[in-house]
């Protein structure tokens, strides 16, 4: 079954509004650095190793096996630049460990690392290079309006090797191309999925039960969002609103809410950028509430949407870009 309330099916647009800004991002090192590349945005931000929204592989992966990695039907076209640098758009999942191939047979110091479950995986990572003064010293460019990889001796020094990161379980778990510059010394064996259920998921060799009856909405504007509540608690959803306030007229810190989904079936906006969001029993768990974020100030962001335990919704969180609610400044030194 899927239902809509009536008026919102063109209004969403593709750069889809954020995920709640508490949504706790999977724990990662504080010794290494991290660029996100958001989905539909595609602007760099500091957060490990690169992780770039891959073009959309649909394929089931399976872990490349030692010798010559089998070619893919459209194998990844790396170009070389008059300068002698290697330039490649990012891989479908599928086409990783072959571009892993290309760019040893080329000479280029590459690593691939594998995905594993925490249970399988203890590296914390480390070493890996930072934000770089030079752009050009950057493996992430941007060219003609797309973002490529380029490689050669300023983005890749000697002494360091370019990482990149591959899971044989694939559509399961973590999503994105991961890619990083590290020293050689510090390549890691592998690398932790953080994402929740995976364990269970890799147990029991699938994807968990149907989820049932499905209830699809479009984000809501502010002004549509007192009709959709009303529709989706008509419909049996359990959803609240909650309100974005100064610190001075709210206590509650926010937080809580769920991390990103090893089953992507369990993802409420089912990793698709574009929407809508799909409520049923795998995306909205029972004891869990779809929460609605709005904010009270006048430019606060559009309204935000996240899932956490029906015991920990509160009826406001500290809006903490608003005024007095901002977090102290770090002292100066």
């Amino acid at each position: 079954m899927s239902t809509r309330p009536s008026g919102f099916e063109n209004r969403l647009k593709a750069a889809l509004l954020a995920r709640l800004p508490e949504v706790t991002p999977a724990p990662a090192p504080t010794r290494a650095r991290r660029y996100g590349i958001p989905l539909a945005v595609g602007i760099a931000t500091a957060v490990v190793v690169a992780v770039m929204a891959l073009p959309g592989s649909t394929h089931h992966g399976s872990r490349p096996a030692d010798g010559p990695t089998k070619r893919p039907a459209n194998e990844p076209e790396i170009k070389k630049d008059p300068d002698g640098s290697l330039r490649f758009k990012m891989p479908e999942h599928d086409q990783i460990p072959s571009l892993v191939d290309q760019l040893k047979a080329r000479g280029v110091s590459v690593a691939l690392v594998p995905m594993r479950p925490r249970s399988q995986c203890s590296e914390l990572g480390g070493g890996y290079r930072g934000p770089q003064a030079d752009r050009e010293a950057e493996v992430l460019q941007h060219n003609d309006d797309e973002f490529v990889l380029k490689v050669n001796a300023k983005t890749v020094p000697p002494g360091h090797t370019l990482t990149i990161r591959w899971s044989d379980y694939y559509p399961l778990g973590e999503q994105g191309f991961g890619f990083g510059v590290v020293e050689s010394s510090k390549v890691p064996s592998c690398s932790i999925d953080y994402s929740e259920g995976l364990e269970e998921l890799l147990r029991s060799g699938a994807a968990s039960k149907d989820p049932g009856p499905t209830v699809e909405v479009p984000v809501p504007t502010a002004a549509e969002l007192p009709e959709v509540v009303r529709t989706l608690q008509a419909q049996g959803v359990s959803v609240m609103v909650t309100e974005k306030k100064p610190k001075s007229e709210c206590t509650h810190e926010g937080g809580g809410y769920r991390g990103p989904q090893a089953d992507p079936e369990a993802e409420i906006s089912g990793r698709r950028p574009e929407g809508p969001l799909r409520i049923n029993s795998k995306t909205v768990p029972p004891g869990y509430t779809l929460v609605f974020t709005k904010w009270a100030r006048a430019s606060g962001p559009g309204v935000g949407y996240g899932v956490k335990e029906t015991s920990k919704v509160t009826p406001c969180e500290i809006d903490y870009f608003a005024g007095d609610g901002a977090p102290p400044a770090p002292p100066s030194q």
